[in-house]
């Protein structure tokens, strides 16, 4: 009982437990250019996923599927912290005229990091740094100031 008054249910305390572990390391930190730090957090991405952690977030989907539970927690305590910690980045970094500014930050988001989820629950292809780069360079020429 004691566990349940600082958690929910059993999902949540999954959730802390892995955001806890992996979060601190897939932070936005900064670089030489605003563009490099974009970079790093995604290649720190990639990294994360490619060892235990892929290995967990890709459990903790394949079982929200069928846990409304864990699918809310992994919602609000993955997706929607990081969301918006991206979109605060990208909004700043479109308010020092670095990116266009009609960017849209939540499509943004998609366009750079759809395709690390979608490699690692397809199993598709590594996620290497090489991969990263491409997939970065080429959102970037469609996202940044010219």
């Amino acid at each position: 009982m004691t566990v349940y008054r600082r958690w929910p249910n059993k999902a949540a305390i999954v959730m802390e437990a892995f955001v806890s572990k992996v979060d601190p390391g897939t932070l936005f930190v900064p670089a030489k250019t605003y563009k490099d730090s974009i970079r790093l957090q995604m290649r720190t991405m990639a990294k994360a996923f490619r060892g235990k952690e892929g290995a967990l977030i890709r459990a903790l989907l394949a079982e929200a599927q069928f846990d409304p539970e864990l699918a809310v927690a992994f919602r609000e305590r993955w997706t929607m912290p990081r969301r918006r910690m991206a979109i605060a980045y990208f909004q700043q970094g479109i308010r020092d005229g670095f990116l266009r500014s009609d960017v849209d930050p939540n499509a943004m988001i998609d366009v750079l990091y759809a395709p690390l989820y979608y490699r690692l629950q397809m199993g598709t292809g590594p996620l290497t740094d090489a991969y990263i780069d491409e997939i970065f360079e080429h959102a970037m020429k469609g996202l940044q100031k010219t």
